[in-house]
């Protein structure tokens, strides 16, 4: 007996060495494996790792962009139907809503029982001591209960919580329609500063083909006698400075189609076109009053009314501290089924079940907290304080806002009547000193002039034409009529 005694301790000790030496080896491949992970040695280099940890450790995000019609003609509308369904930040506002929609669901979870069905079994063998020996118990049992609590009273906690989750939800929405508000004004911002680059690049062309003409009626007086050598010099120079502005003016409008592609997340690789500034509507004047739009603005605008939210949600915040005062009457209480099986060595075994409940009612009140209570309750009516004068701080930006965009629109319009009878003003001089030169009453420096003056007077136009738009949509942002007016495109 003794030998086998010895043998089975022999096989159990080098089981236990064997075990130990697993435990080293694992032991000695995390480190290993570890200690490829190290911050840069010094700050004089950029950190460089190998393949395999960048793998492990990076996820791949496929690019997201918007699919365009290479061949059709987008309008402003449709540009920003475009943006709406594919821009990340509208998608993460709206996750941003549904996250908080999911809180009121918790809040409003608590006005409910919870029913929990529990099944356990359990085995163990254990030792009594009776006298001089000990008797060995093995027992057995498998217990099946329905437990269920419920909060009878509360004196509105739960209530005021469930208020304050659908103020936020009310505010995550609003902040939701504030993202759509910046997304329209930003594509329609960069829609029209492509137009403007594209009015800027189709005046750079005429006003070369203008040079072009006043270049060729120099050389021909100069075939005939009648210009000197510097005066045809002088005419090829501005064609050549024509030339250059429309270089300037094409670089120009394809930075704009990268911005404008951004803001609707589309490739600026791929084509993309939009309606010409001479098919669009130029507003004439403005229907509304600086006092009526800033009134609209204090009702319509989303941000305002997301701020106003969080004050009624940081309001009810404070009611909830202050149920904490009150007691709370809360019942719990189970049903179940007990089966047991136990035998104790040397005595036959033995079999039960029955029946088993519990019921319990509890008054609870906290009497002292260490001023728990007070603080939370101070520190709600703060941030109550701090959401009303966050109101208040936006009002006055929003007075300010408006106030600057309606006289900024006020102002376009009055330039887009000066660009326009500047523009007239100069295609006739431009025309006429052009004729008096061919006919040799004016020379050509007046030509020069008048030529350059048109060409600064197209350049207006077109700015003055895009102006009007760009501040006639700011002016709708900053009231917040953006947002229900916008262009619209092929959604409802």
């Amino acid at each position: 007996m003794r030998l086998g005694h010895q043998a089975k301790n022999t096989q159990s000790g080098a089981i236990v060495l064997r075990l130990l030496a697993v435990a080293v080896t694992m032991t000695s491949l995390l480190s290993i494996g570890a200690s490829g992970q190290k911050p840069p040695i010094t700050p004089n280099a950029p950190w460089i790792s190998d393949h395999h940890t960048l793998e492990r450790h990076s996820t791949a995000i496929p690019v997201h962009e918007a699919a365009l019609d290479d061949g059709h003609v987008y309008s402003l509308g449709e540009l920003i139907d475009i943006a709406e369904s594919n821009s990340p930040a509208t998608q993460a506002a709206w996750n941003r809503a549904k996250v908080t929609a999911a809180t009121v669901g918790i809040a409003k979870s608590e006005l409910y029982p919870t029913i929990i069905a529990m099944a356990a079994g359990r085995t163990y063998v254990n030792a009594q001591l009776y006298s001089m020996t000990w008797a060995v118990q093995d027992i057995g049992y498998f217990d099946t209960a329905v437990h269920l609590a419920y909060t009878l009273v509360d004196f509105g906690a739960r209530r005021t919580e469930i208020t304050a989750a659908q103020a936020r939800l009310v505010a995550a929405n609003l902040s939701f329609n504030n993202e759509h508000l910046v997304l329209i004004r930003q594509v329609s911002q960069s829609y029209f500063g492509l137009l403007e680059a594209k009015g800027l690049r189709e005046a750079a062309e005429v006003s070369l083909n203008d040079a072009k003409t006043s270049e060729t009626a120099a050389q021909e007086r100069r075939n005939n006698g009648l210009a000197t050598v510097p005066e045809v010099l002088e005419a090829k120079a501005a064609t050549a400075k024509a030339n250059y502005e429309l270089q300037s003016a094409l670089g120009a409008e394809q930075v704009e189609i990268g911005d404008l592609a951004t803001a609707i997340t589309a490739s600026p690789l791929k084509p993309l076109k939009v309606e010409v500034l001479d098919q669009l509507r130029i507003p004439d004047k403005l229907d509304l009053s600086v006092q009526h739009a800033v009134e609209m603005a204090f009702t319509a605008r989303p941000d305002l009314q997301a701020d106003e939210a969080r004050v009624s949600a940081a309001h009810a915040e404070v009611k909830h501290a202050t149920s904490a005062y009150y007691p709370s009457l809360t019942f719990e209480g189970s049903k179940g089924w007990l089966r047991a099986f136990g035998e104790q060595q040397g005595s036959p075994g033995f079999y039960a079940q029955a029946p088993v409940y519990d019921a319990t009612l509890e008054l609870k009140w906290t009497v002292f907290d260490g001023l728990l209570r007070e603080n939370r309750i101070a520190e709600a009516k703060a941030e109550e304080k701090g959401a009303t004068d966050e109101v208040h701080n936006r009002q006055d930006e929003i007075s300010n806002q408006v106030w600057a965009a309606y006289s900024n629109a006020a102002t376009a319009l009055h330039q887009r009547d000066a660009a326009t009878a500047l523009l007239t003003a100069a295609e006739e001089s431009y025309s006429a000193a052009l004729e008096s030169y061919k006919e040799g009453v004016r020379n050509f420096l007046d030509v020069l002039a008048a030529e350059d003056a048109l060409a600064q007077a197209r350049a207006i136009d077109v700015t003055a034409r895009t102006q009007v738009l760009r501040t006639f949509t700011d002016l709708d942002f900053r009231t917040g009529d953006l947002l229900a007016n916008h262009p619209k495109g092929n959604n409802p």
